[in-house]
C-alpha cells in the first residue's frame, strides 16, 4: 500500500524534510565540534606531557604517561557514550512528542505560497568588456644636424680641410637619418589605419560572441520561465479544482498537508498514508501504515564498561517498550486527524474514517498482510471540541469510540466487523 505524492505534495515534503535535516545536522555538528575540541585539548595536553616525560627518560614518568593515556581513553569513551545517549534521548523524545510537536504549528497550507517566481542569475560573458581602442602613433622627434666642432688654436689654420671633410661626412650621415625619419613619418597614417582596422575586426568578433552568449542566456532564462509558468499553471488548476470541490484536488491538497508533516526518521521510514475524499459524503477515508513494533528503539541508554573497554546498551523494559508503541499509535492517529482538520479551513471535510495498521508477513502462510490495529470514524464537530494539549490519548480514543487492538505490540488485529459508527 502507498500513495504516490502529488507534485506539490512531494515538493513540500522534500522542503520540510530538508529543513528538519539541516536542523538535525546542525545540532549534531555542534555536539561533535564541542567533543572534538575537548578531545583536541586533551590530546595536546597529553602529547606535551608525554614529550616532557620522554625527554627525562624517567621510568616513573613513562608509567605516569601510560596512566594518563589510559585516563584520556576512558574519558574519550565516556564522551562517546554521552554523545550516543544525547542522540538516543533526542530520538526517543521526538517519537514520544509527535502529537505535541504538531500542535505548535499551523497545518494550513496557503497554496498561493507555492507559487514560484523564476530566478535568473545575472548575465555574464567573457566578452562583455569592449576592447580598448589602439593608441595614436606619434611621430618620432625630427633629427637635427649637429656639425663637428670647428678647430681652435694654432692648429686651426692647418685643420680646415680635415674639418670640412668631417662636416661633409656628418651632413651625408644626417641626410640618411633624416630621410629615414621622413619615411617613418610617412608610414604613420598607414600604420594607424591598419591598427584601426584590426581593432574593428576584433571588436566585431567580440560583439558576435557576446551576442551568442546573450542568446544562450536568454534561451536559458526562457526555459526557466517556461518551467515556472507550467508549475504555476498546475497550481492555478489545483486551486480552481479545489474550489470546485473535486475529490482529486482535495486529495492532492491533503497530500500537501501530509507532505509538510515530518516525522522522526525511524517513523517516516516505516510508515505511510493512503487517503481518498468523497465529495458526496464529504468524508476523507484514511489508511495509516504504522511502523512495526521492532522498528522502535528498545535501548534505554548506553554505558561504558571499563573492564572490557566496550560500550554496552541497557535495554528498556518490555513494559516501557509496549507503552511507547501504544502511545505512538495513539498519537499518530490523533495527529493525523488534527492535521487534516486544522488544514481544512474551507470546511470541505465533515468526517474522517480512519484505519491504522501494520504491514506484516503472516508466519502461518508466509503472505503479506495488513494487520488492522485501530479504526474509528469521527465528525469534525466532535473532534474540534477536544483540546489536544490537555488530553490523555488513550482516553481520547475511547471517547471517540475507536476500536483499538488490545495488544498492538503483538500485532493482535481488531475486530471491527460491526463497524466503528456506533
Amino acid at each position: 500500500m502507498g500513495r504516490r505524492r502529488g507534485f506539490f505534495a512531494e515538493m513540500q515534503y522534500q522542503a520540510a524534510k530538508a529543513q528538519k535535516e539541516r536542523a538535525r545536522q546542525a545540532a549534531a555538528a555542534e555536539r561533535e565540534r564541542v567533543r572534538l575540541e575537548r578531545e583536541m585539548h586533551r590530546a595536546q595536553a597529553a602529547a606535551a606531557m608525554a614529550r616532557e616525560r620522554m625527554a627525562r627518560a624517567d621510568v616513573q614518568a613513562a608509567a605516569q604517561a601510560e596512566r594518563e593515556l589510559k585516563r584520556l581513553h576512558i574519558e574519550a569513551q565516556q564522551s562517546k557514550v554521552e554523545s550516543l545517549n544525547a542522540d538516543l534521548q533526542e530520538e526517543l523524545a521526538a517519537i514520544d512528542g509527535i502529537l505535541e510537536s504538531t500542535l505548535a504549528v499551523d497545518d494550513y497550507v496557503d497554496l498561493e505560497n507555492l507559487r514560484r517566481v523564476a530566478e535568473h542569475p545575472p548575465f555574464q560573458s567573457a566578452y562583455q568588456t569592449a576592447l580598448a581602442a589602439p593608441a595614436p602613433i606619434s611621430a618620432p622627434p625630427e633629427p637635427y644636424f649637429q656639425p663637428p666642432a670647428p678647430p681652435a688654436g694654432i692648429s686651426a689654420v692647418f685643420a680646415k680641410k680635415k674639418h670640412a671633410a668631417a662636416t661633409a661626412a656628418a651632413q651625408a650621415q644626417f641626410g640618411q637619418v633624416h630621410a629615414a625619419w621622413r619615411a617613418a613619418v610617412a608610414q604613420i597614417p598607414q600604420r594607424q589605419l591598419a591598427a584601426a582596422q584590426q581593432h574593428q575586426a576584433a571588436e566585431g568578433e567580440r560583439l558576435r560572441r557576446l551576442a551568442h552568449d546573450r542568446r544562450r542566456y536568454d534561451a536559458e532564462c526562457a526555459e526557466r520561465q517556461r518551467i515556472v509558468d507550467a508549475e504555476n499553471a498546475r497550481l492555478d488548476d489545483l486551486i480552481n479544482r479545489l474550489a470546485d470541490n473535486e475529490p482529486e484536488a482535495v486529495d492532492e491538497y491533503i497530500g500537501i498537508v501530509f507532505g509538510n508533516s515530518i516525522y522522526p526518521d525511524v517513523i517516516a521510514a516505516n510508515s505511510d498514508f493512503d487517503f481518498s475524499y468523497s465529495s458526496e459524503l464529504r468524508e476523507l477515508s484514511i489508511t495509516v501504515v504504522f511502523p512495526s513494533p521492532e522498528t522502535i528503539p528498545k535501548t534505554k541508554l548506553f554505558r561504558y564498561v571499563r573492564a572490557s573497554d566496550e560500550i554496552a546498551e541497557t535495554a528498556l523494559t518490555q513494559k516501557d517498550v509496549t507503552t511507547r508503541y501504544v502511545n505512538l499509535l495513539n498519537n499518530m492517529t490523533l495527529r493525523t486527524l488534527h492535521e487534516v482538520w486544522e488544514s481544512d479551513r474551507a470546511g470541505k471535510i465533515d468526517s474522517i474514517s480512519l484505519v491504522g495498521g501494520v504491514n506484516h508477513v503472516d508466519p502461518a502462510v508466509g503472505q503479506d498482510v495488513f494487520v488492522r490495529l485501530i479504526a474509528l470514524a469521527v465528525s469534525r464537530e466532535d473532534f474540534l471540541q477536544i483540546d489536544l494539549a490537555r488530553i490523555t490519548p488513550s482516553e481520547t480514543l475511547k471517547h471517540l469510540r475507536a476500536v483499538v487492538s488490545k495488544t498492538p505490540h503483538r500485532l493482535t488485529p481488531i475486530d471491527d466487523k460491526k463497524g466503528v459508527r456506533r
